[in-house]
């Protein structure tokens, strides 16, 4: 019943597919001054068809495709600027690599790249655009009102390009305050209330609080094709995370089925070998010149070990570069600007090198490339103790990125910031899949590029 962002994604990287090839076409066209030859256009298309998964990759990186974000202002501009050029000179250095290709493509490239660019940003622009408009607007309706729906008509406010409208609140009780939207107290007025604003989309924030009465109303909406959605279903769709204040066990027992994951987890254990091997391969060469550099610039060890928790909550040894000093430490969480971090270790921090030795915790089994943060035993406990459902991070290995690590914020172990990271955890949990792994994955690339995170 509801448009998901994985599906809203697809569809626009069809339209960017098409568009890749009509893009191809017209090059030729500019370039020949002619239609092409049926032999000529299949040419270009099969040594074409691999840069176009490039430019995907490219501009998947580059958070093009992140439909939380608008597609019609300076910024997604930008990013698309940028995109473009690393993609037409990646696109020129295959044609480098392969000057055996029975096609002439250096001016092709170049005519190509202009026409795409140009066709993509009219078309992304035109969708955003389009998406603000009244014609895309879906009117919302909240049937109770709490601190997690509040947070939700906030967010609707500020990001006007999701194309949702938050337009009244009913509650019967008459207590809160609802966000400054029109509030109904009586549920007999609700089909008057619903056509009146064209709500087509009712949150339904409290379920147990509903009386037998605005349940009945609820139920006579049907025939105006009014759709119905639970308050942490809405939340985790608009805001990418689960609002815990909003579940409870039941949501766990409906959401969290382990043993349907054999496959995925068994595929992710391959990746994570895989990965963790060529790794080795790619960096061991460069751990030397990074020992040295932490030795010179700060006595002290080279690698910080510590215990942290584990998948199920089994306690293991953690390696990364050291990144702060060892004199004056006393070994309390890192904050955001922590002066104790040296100065090739906010380098190491910012780049992530410092978690590169974690690929021995990968060989081991240990921790995954993707999942939650692993924290201290003594600190996972206090929060454990004041924040509900937190022992539940644990049902999975922990990782080196996540969820949360590419959500753009910066979260301290603070409960509050726990209680904000515990969100994203939890959308993981629930949503783990290797296409969410890939996803993260890329954003951890960007992220790192934007210095964002940690």
């Amino acid at each position: 019943m509801r448009k998901t962002h994985h599906s809203r994604q697809v569809r626009i990287l069809l339209a960017d597919i098409l568009l890749l090839y009509l893009s191809l076409f017209l090059a030729l066209v500019v370039r020949n001054g002619e239609l092409p030859t049926v032999f000529g256009l299949t040419n270009h298309m099969r040594h074409f068809t691999l840069i176009f998964l490039g430019w995907i990759i490219v501009f998947y990186t580059a958070g093009l495709y992140r439909i939380d974000r608008p597609f019609d202002d300076a910024l997604f501009a930008q990013r698309l600027a940028v995109s473009v050029l690393v993609a037409g000179l990646g696109s020129a250095v295959y044609f480098y690599l392969i000057p055996s290709a029975p096609i002439e493509p250096k001016t092709v490239i170049v005519i190509f790249t202009g026409i795409y660019a140009f066709l993509f940003w009219v078309w992304r622009y035109s969708y955003g655009r389009f998406r603000r408009s009244n014609l895309q607007r879906i009117g919302v309706g909240f049937i109770g009102f709490n601190s997690d729906a509040g947070t939700i008509v906030e967010e609707l406010a500020i990001r006007p390009y999701l194309g949702y409208d938050a337009r009244f609140v009913l509650e019967e009780e008459r207590t809160g305050n609802a966000g400054g939207l029109l509030v109904v107290h009586d549920a007999s007025d609700l089909r008057r209330i619903v056509d009146e604003t064209d709500s087509d989309l009712l949150v339904i924030a409290n379920e147990t609080g509903i009386s037998d009465k605005a349940r009945a109303e609820l139920f006579n909406l049907l025939d105006l094709k009014v759709r119905f959605i639970r308050l942490p279903d809405f939340y985790e769709m608009i805001l990418r995370r689960v609002p815990i204040g909003a579940i409870n066990e039941a949501w766990f027992l409906e959401n969290i089925d382990l043993k349907s994951k054999h496959a995925y987890e068994t595929g992710k254990r391959i990746l994570d070998l895989l990965f963790a091997g060529l790794a080795s391969i790619l960096f061991l060469p460069f751990w030397p010149l990074v020992a040295i550099l932490v030795k010179a610039t700060s006595p002290g060890p080279v690698l910080f070990t510590q215990i942290r928790i584990g998948r199920f909550g089994v306690p293991f040894r953690i390696f990364k570069f050291r990144t702060m000093r060892v004199d004056r430490n006393d070994s309390s969480p890192t904050t955001e600007r922590d002066a104790r971090i040296t100065p090739i270790g906010r380098i190491l921090r910012a780049t992530r090198i410092d978690e590169l030795p974690q690929i021995v915790n990968i060989l081991r089994g240990e921790m995954s490339i993707v999942g939650p943060r692993p924290e201290r035993p003594d600190i996972a406990e206090e929060l454990a103790e004041a924040i509900p459902y937190y022992r539940q991070r644990h049902l999975v290995k922990p990782g080196i990125t996540g969820w949360d690590q590419v959500s753009g914020e910066y979260h301290s172990p603070s409960v509050e910031d726990t209680y904000k990271k515990l969100q994203y955890d939890l959308y993981y949990l629930k949503n783990m899949s290797l296409f969410l792994d890939v996803s993260i994955s890329f954003k951890t690339v960007m992220t790192v590029l934007q210095r964002e995170g940690r």
